[in-house]
């Protein structure tokens, strides 16, 4: 029986990855468990629907901007503790809209299905679309939990836009939808 040495580098080499796309996949879990949660259709009501507006997320882009903190650093007796707890509190601010954000896509995605589900014409393509905005969300909502991890260590600043896009075109979609099916 022969005995494979193998030096640490090569150990390291082959063990390195498996580590990294563990603690990825243990920190990513949780995001991705909200990001694909299925929608509960009666969590889509009429006065949800009527109530739902994008203009809600728009402070998420100013919630770390800069003029904000050098504002801060211009004032009399100044204190860094200070700046620390504002960035803290903003970034938990952050968290919440995020979660709020992908609960509204989640529903307006699901009552975009609904109305496909619902109408008489093959809808394959609207389908596709729909499926494609969904990956793009899903890409955003990673890129903004990067940044926010950015965040958090110091570095950077919180990318939103992209998210507040893809929300966008989710209603467009809905809103069409919607017209269409009335129309008929």
């Amino acid at each position: 029986m022969y005995l494979i040495r193998t030096s640490p580098m090569l150990t390291a080499i082959f063990f390195v990855p498996f580590v990294i796309l563990g603690v990825s996949l243990a920190l990513l879990a949780p995001m991705l468990a909200r990001l694909f949660r299925r929608c509960e259709i009666a969590e889509i009501t009429p006065e949800w629907l009527e109530n739902f507006s994008i203009s809600v997320y728009y402070p998420m882009q100013r919630l770390l901007s800069e003029e904000d903190f050098h504002f801060l650093v211009r004032q009399p007796g100044f204190d860094l503790s200070l700046y620390r707890k504002l960035r803290r509190e903003r970034l938990l601010i952050f968290r919440q809209y995020l979660k709020r954000l992908i609960s509204d896509f989640n529903r307006l995605h699901m009552a975009a299905r609904v109305l496909i589900a619902r109408g008489q014409e093959d809808q394959s393509d609207l389908m596709m679309r729909l499926f494609k905005l969904k990956m793009r969300f899903s890409f955003a909502v990673m890129q903004s939990e990067l940044s926010y991890f950015c965040c958090r260590i110091g570095i950077g600043t919180l990318a939103v836009r992209s998210l507040i896009a893809r929300l966008e075109e989710m209603s467009v979609e809905l809103n069409t939808l919607a017209a269409s099916e009335a129309a008929n």
